[in-house]
């Protein structure tokens, strides 16, 4: 990594031209930063990071013609000196710890203060792992241990109709509640009103655990 004497080499992979513009205006104006290369899809990414061999690379997970996954894979691979800070939309359990176990030391969040991938960045450096609060949260909720679920089945008053599952599935895949609506044809008033009532037929409160409660029920698959 970067030491004090010299600038930190920063490389962006990230398909939406105004995030991957904002991040670059972000990065110039830091004298700490040298943003040596974006790019706005996995092979332009592939030639970045192998080009250029930064310290720190900011990447996308989801690519036109690839995954960020497969790029974080990429720099343990090829041996390089390159720490990945995951910036995504995507905070669900599949993504998140996809990129986790493929060597993404930091993962944080599109819609987070522009201030706080600064501060990640610096963090990453020091020696830390920059984690969105939500992220943190997830994971945290990931690993505690839950009661027994032998009477999960019969706990079901009211079962989900085919339309509930296949939201619920594709939350599970990652995609917002707006890119559901858009996906189905239906308005996001009405996937929040599906959301809603799967909660209540899961008898839980929270994303995260309608997502494992489902899993559990055999409803969704583990994976997404």
């Amino acid at each position: 990594m970067a030491g004090n004497s010299k600038l930190t080499r920063v490389v962006i992979v990230e398909d939406d031209e105004q995030v991957r513009n904002t991040l670059a205006d972000l990065l110039n104006a830091d004298c700490r930063l040298d943003l040596r290369a974006t790019a706005e899809d996995y092979q332009s990414g592939v030639e970045a990071l192998l080009n250029e061999a930064p310290d720190v690379l900011l990447v996308d997970l989801g690519l036109p013609d690839g995954s960020g996954h497969d790029l974080i894979t990429l720099i343990a691979q090829q041996g390089l000196n390159t720490e990945a800070i995951v910036i995504s939309g995507f905070h669900d359990e599949h993504h998140v710890f996809k990129a986790l176990q493929a060597g993404a030391k930091g993962y944080v969040l599109k819609h987070d203060a522009r201030e706080k991938i600064l501060e990640g960045i610096q963090l990453l450096l020091d020696g830390g792992a920059p984690i969105s609060p939500v992220i943190a949260r997830l994971m945290l909720q990931r690993f505690q241990v839950e009661p027994s679920t032998n009477n999960d089945v019969i706990s079901i008053k009211e079962p989900l109709t085919e339309r509930q599952i296949k939201i619920l599935t594709l939350v599970n895949q990652g995609y917002s509640s707006k890119e559901i609506a858009e996906k189905l044809n239906i308005s996001y008033h009405t996937v929040a009103t599906h959301v809603k009532n799967i909660y209540r037929k899961l008898e839980v409160n929270n994303r995260t655990s309608a997502l494992n409660r489902a899993q559990r029920l055999g409803l969704i698959l583990d994976d997404g």
